[in-house]
């Protein structure tokens, strides 16, 4: 039978495959499963030519495969191959007609989630009525949006499938632009009904559809332009579709709403529900408009002001001048000032702007709680409660063995790396098996494509000490052998691709991409060896506190142990522990130098914690005094260092310091305004003792291993911060998911390190706080909060960043006035004056006014309000520049106290 199927697939007897399948009975399809599957691997082998490369498998074979698989195969092993098997539909309809697996049914309904079919809605309908599908309305619904034609071939399509078009759309229906007419056609040929088709267009708004779905339903209401009749029969479902999440739908539906309200039939109570939800919207335009609309209410109603008053003081959610000016004048106009809505303007009293709090004198206590200032206090790098608990077992180890692969640019990693060198062979034949749900877990995450590097190095590092244990524990380790088969099985299928880099096997001969990973992998066969050795003395690098830190008491601890068993540490382990060593507070751990330490350490170390301002004694190893030097202060040339032969390291990559400027690219429309940085171009040199800082300023390929990189240079992170500007913010508009993610991850690792901040950290914050990716302006926010509590932050060198930026542009200063107001704006009476300072900055960078300056300018005058303040010098003369402009006058003139 194996037989036959390999004959016909060799010789490509296509005419053949389908008599050979009838004869077969159902146990015998069973059987064939594994063979097809192997045979379609062989085929699906990519074989490179000089120029391209393709499948080993011929088109016929390709078909032998599909129907194969189709007809002996349940659904689970089928998958969800919505494509091969129905190229060729006659084909496919002859198999179906001796043939239709049971699962046929299923597997056609669930090709609504197939991001494309070869087989639609006419198709559906033609195994409908055969009896092979039994089609649910959302399979029915999704198919006919992507199929806008022959709708009268089949009653039944408008008379139900039509509506189930209407509750279950397909994503691209607003896509499919012959809808559109067609429906209007439909209406008024009376096929479709009018009112009906009216009123699902309006509960679209509330049935979780994409935003171009929704749009779509909206478009076409408005289109069918609704009578004041149709409007009042369906004013329940437009009051319902404000609760809506897409603010189209909601702005459409106020539109509408506006031409009913001078009907006595408007349902005015109703809404009165609805609008403190409207109210507190972040969308701008929907609670403008529904401002709009409750004004006009007032106007044209006659009715109990109380209820609309209470909830119109939800506008004040929002710290927009023109939301609250306007909220404001409609209370002062049609709203007595009666208890109940002086208690509930009370709530957001404190969010009441300081020019709107004149207007609702009456309304309001005169002045604003005063906010209390925020005690600073001193941030400890290595404290009590971010210390990490060390492993104590094995067994320890085997649990925390799968954290460390599921997270490997974390201290995880460390801790894992650590407890394999303590507990390696501490373990029996009982206590061992706990390695076999590890040793899977790791062979299961390397089997993957895409892998982290690190990731690479920790899981072939478990596997391979899985493989050592399988050799000492051969009866109760067995399955490890089938699993680890089983893998390299896999990778020998991926080794035929030119760029594959090899994971499995020993350690050395694993592949590596570029240069910063060529200092992960040596770290990796150095804890390997280690491991084989059973030498049982610390890494240097492990962390000892969260996120990345390793407390000077710990480093010192750790050296005695290499000093009094006369061990040299390797020369990366040793850099990598000083670029991580906190230097906050190291006056616990010079005592313990002075009194353990001898030689080279101890100078070294007395160097390291600023006891000595100078190197001194013996220079040995000059990668560990050139670590020492750039990590403890970058800035400063050390003549000490000038033979040691590192001078060919641009000065950039050794004190943090790069050119930068924010320029208006007049040529290119694309990008119009671009943050330029220079980052020198530097290829690894080959030394005795190359420095870990080489590795990773050397030219690499993709920069997938930043968030690594931000735990190796707590102490001096300008350079992966420079990296992550030059490809992923130097213009405003990116919107790519990995440069998005890849800025989001360096932005939460730059807020745990928790240091002050140097001139690319000044940079890199003031342009993430102008990012498009709303996530990433909120964390800048958290760091902007977290360093003005402990007084670590510059605001006018911020300010500055921000300043040059926006004078040309390269970012909406809404971004920046929307950040302020929702983050930044009274948290403390510290921050507030952090705050004027901030703006203060930005503004002195200002030259002509910008698109929204009369925002950050409101703002401005809010801040200097809070803070019983007034600008000062340079500000004033831009001001009184800046009046000239009719948009701004008002705004200026209040600055000015004109």
């Amino acid at each position: 039978m194996k037989e036959r199927l390999y004959e016909i697939l060799n010789e490509e007897k296509i005419h053949e495959i389908i008599p050979f399948l009838k004869q077969l009975s159902a146990e015998e399809k069973k059987t064939l499963v594994p063979t097809i599957k192997k045979m379609g691997r062989e085929i699906s082998k990519i074989v490179m030519t000089k120029n391209s490369y393709h499948t080993a498998g011929s088109v016929n074979q390709h078909s032998i495969i599909d129907i194969a698989s189709f007809v002996c195969m349940d659904q689970k092993n089928f998958g969800k191959n919505y494509w091969s098997l129905f190229r060729n539909i006659e084909q496919t309809e002859q198999i179906l007609e001796w043939g239709c697996p049971d699962w046929f049914s299923d597997f056609i309904n669930d090709s609504i989630d197939a991001e494309f079919t070869a087989f639609n809605y006419q198709h559906i309908l033609g195994w409908t009525e055969r009896g092979y599908v039994q089609p649910k309305p959302e399979l029915l619904g999704h198919h006919l949006s992507n199929y806008p034609s022959n709708l009268d071939h089949h009653p039944e399509t408008l008379s139900t499938h039509f509506w189930y078009l209407c509750e279950y759309p397909s994503k691209s229906l607003p896509f499919r632009k012959e809808w559109f007419p067609l429906v209007q056609k439909l209406i008024t040929e009376q096929k479709v009904d009018r009112k009906r088709f009216l009123k699902e267009c309006l509960l679209a708004s509330n049935r979780n559809f994409n935003k171009n779905v929704t749009g779509w339903f909206m478009d076409a209401f408005t289109a069918l332009k609704p009578t004041e009749e149709e409007l009042v029969e369906l004013q329940d479902e437009l009051l319902a579709g404000l609760t809506s999440a897409q603010s189209k739908a909601v702005n459409t539906i106020l539109i509408h709403l506006k031409k009913l309200v001078e009907l006595p039939a408007f349902k005015s109570d109703e809404f009165s529900h609805y609008l403190p939800n409207l109210l507190s919207s972040e969308i701008k335009t929907v609670v403008i408009a529904g401002l709009a609309l409750t004004e006009k209410i007032f106007q044209h109603k006659k009715l109990d002001p109380e209820m609309l008053g209470i909830a119109l003081s939800t506008a004040f959610v929002s710290k927009d001048d023109s939301i609250q000016s306007k909220a404001a004048k409609i209370i002062l106009k049609y709203i007595p000032a009666s208890e109940n809505i002086k208690e509930a303007l009370s709530h957001y009293s404190d969010n009441i702007l300081s020019n709107v709090r004149p207007v609702l004198a009456k309304y309001i206590e005169d002045k604003q709680q005063e906010l209390d200032a925020i005690a600073s206090e001193r941030i400890l790098l290595t404290a009590k409660e971010n210390k990490i608990k060390e492993l104590e077992s094995f067994e320890d180890l085997m649990f925390f063995l799968p954290l460390a692969i599921e997270d490997p640019y974390s201290y995880h990693c460390d801790i894992a790396l650590d407890g394999l060198m303590r507990f390696a062979n501490k373990n029996d034949a009982e206590s061992v098996k706990l390695i076999e749900p590890v040793f899977l877990k790791a062979c299961k995450t390397i089997a993957r494509w895409e892998v982290p590097y690190l990731n690479v190095l920790l899981c072939n590092l478990i596997i391979n000490y899985g493989l050592s244990l399988l050799e000492k524990y051969p009866i109760q380790l067995k399955n490890l052998e089938k699993i680890y088969h089983k893998t390299c099985e896999d990778e020998a299928s991926r080794e035929i691709y030119s760029n594959y880099l090899k994971k499995l096997g020993p350690i050395e001969k694993v592949g590596t991409k570029d240069p910063v990973t060529k200092a992960f992998k040596e770290m990796a066969v150095y804890i390997s060896q280690k491991i084989k050795s059973g030498e049982n003395i610390p890494l240097l690098f492990t962390v000892t506190h969260t996120p990345c830190w390793i407390s000077p008491v710990s480093l010192v601890e750790r050296l005695e142990a290499y000093q009094n068993k006369n061990i040299e540490p390797n020369h990366l382990d040793m850099q990598l522990a000083l670029q991580r060593c906190a230097l906050d507070d190291t006056s616990e751990a010079l005592q313990l130098v002075e009194k353990r330490l001898k030689g080279e350490y101890k100078e070294l170390l007395l160097f390291f914690f600023g006891k000595n301002e100078k190197p001194k004694g013996e220079l040995i190893h000059s990668s560990w005094w050139m670590t020492a030097g750039i990590t403890r202060s970058p800035e400063t040339v050390f003549k000490e260092f000038s033979s040691f032969g590192y001078d060919d390291i641009p000065v950039e990559f050794l004190s943090g310091a790069y050119q930068w400027k924010t320029i208006d690219s007049k040529k290119n429309s694309y990008y119009p305004v671009e943050l330029n940085i220079v980052i020198p171009k530097y290829h690894l040199e080959k030394r005795k003792e190359p420095l870990f800082l080489e590795f990773f300023i050397a030219e690499q390929k993709e920069l997938s291993e930043i968030p690594a990189m931000m735990w190796c240079f707590p102490n001096t992170p300008a350079n992966t911060l420079a990296k992550v500007i030059r490809n992923c913010l130097f213009y405003s508009g990116i919107a790519e998911v990995y440069e998005r993610n890849l800025v989001l991850n360096t932005a939460q690792a730059f807020y745990q390190i928790k240091r002050p901040l140097d001139e690319m950290g000044y940079l890199f914050l003031g342009t993430i706080f102008l990012d498009g990716d709303k996530t990433i302006r909120g964390t800048a926010a958290e760091i902007w909060l977290e360093h003005v509590s402990h007084q670590m932050m510059d605001n006018a060198q911020l300010g500055k960043v921000i300043g040059l930026h926006e004078k040309l542009e390269w970012a909406p200063v809404k971004r920046l006035t929307d950040l302020i107001q929702h983050h930044m704006l009274n948290v403390s009476k510290n921050h507030n004056v952090a705050l004027e300072e901030l703006i203060s900055g930005i503004l002195l960078q200002m030259e002509n006014p910008v698109t929204n300056l009369k925002k950050l300018l409101e703002v401005y005058h809010e801040v200097l309000a809070l803070n019983q303040s007034e600008a000062k010098g340079n500000i004033i003369e831009k001001l009184n520049s800046w009046k000239e402009n009719s948009s701004l006058k008002k705004i200026c003139n209040l600055l000015l106290k004109k």
